[in-house]
């Protein structure tokens, strides 16, 4: 087979950037957004498996001053998040029942 038999055809093809490095950027921050309510969500899980009344008194007065230690931090970082929220002029309102 000779090349000069068939005649070549070439074509370009030009393909739409489909994402650019702004597309990436949001898309790292709308991931990071979704796995930050992820970990509250997961906190919640956590916290529903905490059962104190099964405690007798000596245990929990052994722990006592670390229990209320991690409840107070837990306060707090549930108050900035929701200030930080409510500083954006938002408002933080309970789910309505199904």
């Amino acid at each position: 087979m000779r090349s000069n038999d068939a005649p070549v055809s070439l074509s370009l093809v030009v393909r739409p950037k489909l994402a650019g490095p702004r597309n990436a950027i949001d898309r790292l921050h709308s991931r990071d957004r979704l796995e930050s309510i992820a970990r509250l969500r997961a906190a919640v899980r956590a916290m529903d498996e905490v059962d104190v009344s099964d405690w007798d008194d000596d245990d929990l007065t052994d722990h006592l001053e670390e229990l209320s230690a991690t409840l107070c931090a837990i306060d707090a970082q549930v108050a900035r998040v929701a200030d930080a929220v409510r500083a954006r002029g938002f408002r933080i309102s309970e789910p309505r029942a199904a």
